[in-house]
């Protein structure tokens, strides 16, 4: 009964702050913007107003399911909602979205068992945490720690006697998330592990936060629910653990599969990043565009940076595709090179007089590297 009251709570806090979530970011759910829809197949290329029936059946569903959060009809109903939404634009694959289809998923196929689906809830959360933190460790994490936190704000000009500490910062941080997300599943470990993945939500939200950066509000609703989470299930009266029995039970293998089996493929090139939980790892790609007649598009003239100097748009106006779809959508772009062609190809065929040239700044070998696109 305990652990019943536990998932009926989690359903309840992921439903609202899934709200929170698409009010910010109902640009992204809705086809009337600049910013391209790019579903994955050219066949699924809808008009507006199917956007907008979905975004509106999908936010009555999350609603109706914070007051009967057990309803099963509703859950199995939100989860098709939102797989049509995100079949019309794969910038609609975020992280938080998969997150919270697939928590839901888990309670439809445990409806008979709370420890089963509060196991699978655990599993996500300990999978993103582990895919989160090694994702992390690598050198465009490190040098992003070292260069723009470290050296710019503790440390402003001032190498000296940190140059270990500031070259190994980021590696470290990755571990310390990746090794936290394993002490949740031991009896004598996993309390003292969600304080620490608690206390780096709230530094992340400082950080990110009104009074920090002020910067990704979308991340903000998605961090406070991981607090909530953790604390529900890890701290609040009896502590929880986790068994890996049950990801193994029937159909909870899909969520061992898409959780804790498919993101490893990311690491060779073969899964996608915001599939993989690689959440600010700085190695998924960038798209920039550089416009060498920023008068010809008047849409993208909000969008476009002419006053900041950029190396690989040398003499051009130019636009960062993923800052271009924070400013319009409140999301990042879905960093996959096959989405950039997408969109550059779509944006040629709405302005066919544009000249622009497009490249892709991606992460190779341990290093960023540039690709003009044809």
């Amino acid at each position: 009964m305990i652990l019943a009251t536990k998932n009926i709570i989690v359903t309840r806090l992921v439903c609202i702050f899934w709200l929170l979530a698409k009010i910010l970011s109902w640009k992204v759910w809705l086809a009337d913007r600049v910013f391209p829809v790019v579903p994955p197949f050219d066949f699924l290329m809808a008009l507006p107003v199917i956007h907008l029936l979905l975004f509106i059946l999908s936010i009555a569903g999350i609603l109706a399911l914070v007051v009967f959060p057990s309803n099963r009809f509703l859950q199995v109903s939100i989860i098709v909602i939102e797989l049509l939404s995100c079949l019309l634009d794969q910038n609609r694959w975020q992280p938080w979205e998969y997150q919270y289809i697939f928590i839901v998923f888990a309670l439809v196929i445990n409806y008979k068992s709370p420890k089963n689906a509060a196991s699978s809830i655990a599993f996500i959360l300990i999978a993103v945490y582990f895919f989160s933190g090694l994702g992390k460790i690598n050198p465009a994490f490190a040098e992003y720690v070292r260069f723009k936190i470290i050296l710019s704000e503790i440390f402003p000009g001032n190498v000296g006697i940190y140059e270990w500490i500031t070259f190994h910062a980021g590696y470290v941080m990755g571990m310390i998330e990746a090794i936290l997300s394993l002490g949740l599943f031991f009896r004598s470990t996993n309390k003292i592990a969600a304080i620490l993945l608690i206390v780096m939500h709230l530094l992340i939200l400082v950080a990110f936060g009104p009074f920090g950066l002020n910067y990704d509000h979308i991340i903000w609703p998605w961090n406070v629910l991981m607090i909530l989470i953790l604390y529900v299930y890890f701290i609040r009266k009896t502590i929880f653990i986790p068994s890996l029995n049950s990801i193994r039970i029937r159909y909870n293998k899909i969520i061992l599969l898409c959780f804790g089996i498919l993101p490893i493929l990311n690491f060779f090139g073969h899964w996608d990043y915001f599939l993989s939980s690689s959440l600010f790892s700085y190695k998924p790609p960038d798209m920039y565009i550089c416009i060498h007649d920023p008068e010809v598009n008047k849409d993208l003239q909000p969008y476009i940076e002419p006053h900041k100097k950029n190396s690989m748009c040398t003499g051009a106006a130019w636009i960062n595709v993923r800052t271009w779809a924070f400013t319009e959508t409140m999301v990042p772009s879905y960093p996959e090179i096959r989405v950039y062609k997408k969109i550059k190809d779509q944006l040629m065929i709405r302005y066919p007089e544009m000249n622009a040239t497009f490249i892709i700044y991606h992460y190779k070998n341990g290093k960023k590297e540039k690709m003009v696109i044809n």
